[in-house]
């Protein structure tokens, strides 16, 4: 499988040779020749094809859009197995993102029909009369889209589908680790019918393209990726509009009423989705004490009962960590926590890039699985004395985008709505949990700005007031 990039209407091949490589066998999956990227040009195209796009009838982006939607269903198998090669995921998990990604479109298609405004009175107000006030939304322009490896066809299709819907022109770029389905994407998108100027991906290493990007003239920036890579973004950008999911460390809380087997199975399935590369991934479990022991022998029962190996085989739960670096952080971040007094009850030592599931009990709230994020199939148990206790540690760590409870006390439920400081908070589910229609973002070091689809169609547009006067 080869690919140039899509610029200016146009697959364009270049010298720059990237080979996309099967994280778990090492053997390639495909290869992007890229070429340089003037963006200058790719802004001015993008202009031209936002203009494009813009004067297209709305029953045009609808269309087009929903039947992005049935050509990802007509190619379902071979999509799931692309993302299963380049980005290392569970075949039934990437049969499953071909899923959402197919419902972010259908959403997108929706939403090209409710650009809704508002109406007010036009004489509310003593000395200001007019015949009418009302409020339009206007696509804000180009959109500069930045994605991560571990939802390689989802999340650029939450950024592109959105944007698109509210008649901005986009530029893509997607991780260099797993590009192939981005490009992939791209091509569907165009045979549906997208304006081809008003779609343009690019290719190369976030640290040359991404911050080359970064620093020009779009529109609106929208970012899923590390906090560290969000901040400097952030930092060194002049886009006026910026959206940034920035991870999580992700805590579950669990109370002496809950159904404890049950929150342990979601804890440590939460924990090990896509070997724990996931935003809202659980991260920690934060256990009563009257219930920790029994928590402990039930997570650990889960963790062992879950198949690693190759994601291909439909019966693997786990696969493999996305490369070397990623496995030298999550062993770290496990020795740490080993070093300040926790026990490893199962898992701990990877085979190459396959890191069992793990749990770690009596874990310290300085480790560094208790505060950062650790990216891997790992279940750090932390004792808390009591649900007041266990809320103050969940919200100790500077991040905020999922927290979970469980807990049969409507009360404390709640309770925890109220004082858990992350953009959702999941009542006896898993921190995973998440509806691609629902709003989606985090406070503290999560992030800013909200997904899904509706929100960020919102995000991607502008607000126009207008007043008839009266004559």
């Amino acid at each position: 499988m080869e690919y140039g990039c899509l610029i200016g209407g146009e697959w364009l091949e270049g010298d720059r040779e990237i080979v996309v490589e099967n994280p778990y066998d090492g053997s390639e999956v495909g290869r992007v020749l890229a070429p340089e990227v003037d963006v200058e040009a790719l802004l001015k195209d993008a202009r031209e094809g936002q203009r494009r796009w813009r004067e297209r009838p709305t029953y045009e982006v609808r269309e087009a859009l929903a039947e992005a939607a049935h050509l990802l269903k007509k190619h379902e198998d071979e999509l799931a197995e692309l993302i299963a090669l380049e980005g290392g995921k569970p075949i039934r998990d990437a049969r499953y993102e071909v899923y959402r990604t197919r419902e972010v479109l259908r959403l997108s298609a929706a939403e090209a029909e409710r650009l809704y405004g508002e109406t007010l009175p036009g004489d509310a107000q003593r000395g200001r009369t007019a015949e009418l006030i009302l409020t339009v939304r206007e696509p804000v322009g180009v959109v500069l889209s930045i994605t991560p490896y571990n939802f390689p066809l989802l999340l650029p299709t939450h950024k592109l589908g959105p944007a698109l819907a509210a008649r901005c022109s986009v530029v893509h770029k997607p991780a260099t680790v797993t590009p192939l389905s981005s490009l992939r994407l791209a091509e569907i998108l165009l045979d549906a019918g997208v304006e081809p100027l008003a779609l343009q991906v690019v290719v190369g290493p976030g640290a040359e393209l991404g911050e080359e990007l970064a620093r020009a003239d779009f529109d609106a920036l929208s970012f899923t990726g590390s906090r560290s890579v969000g901040e400097h973004l952030r930092e060194i950008s002049p886009i006026p509009r910026i959206t940034l999911e920035l991870g999580g460390n992700d805590p579950v809380i669990v109370d002496e009423t809950a159904d404890v087997e049950a929150a342990a199975e979601a804890a440590v399935r939460g924990a090990c989705y896509h070997a724990g590369q996931v935003c809202i991934a659980v991260e920690r479990a934060i256990v009563v004490e009257d219930v920790y022991e029994e928590f402990l022998e039930a997570a650990v029962e889960v963790a062992e009962s879950l198949k690693v190996g190759d994601p291909l085989d439909e019966d693997t739960d786990v696969g493999p960590l996305i490369d070397d670096g990623a496995v030298e952080k999550v062993r770290r971040h496990v020795e740490d926590a080993v070093e300040r007094g926790a026990e490893i009850l199962t898992g701990g030592e990877p085979e190459g890039r396959l890191f069992p599931p793990t749990v770690l009990a009596d874990v310290p709230e300085d480790a560094l699985v208790a505060r950062e994020e650790t990216f891997g199939p790992v279940l750090p148990v932390i004792r808390a004395k009591d649900f007041e206790e266990a809320i103050r540690i969940a919200n100790s760590t500077d991040y905020g985008l999922h927290a979970a409870v469980f807990t049969e006390r409507l009360d404390r439920a709640v309770k925890a709505t109220r004082k858990l400081e992350a953009g959702g908070v999941i009542v006896n589910e898993s921190t995973i949990y998440r509806a691609d229609y629902m709003p989606f973002g985090g406070v503290k070091a999560s992030g800013v700005g909200r997904e899904g689809v509706p929100q960020a169609v919102r995000e991607f547009t502008e607000e126009k007031t207008v007043v008839i006067g009266r004559r």
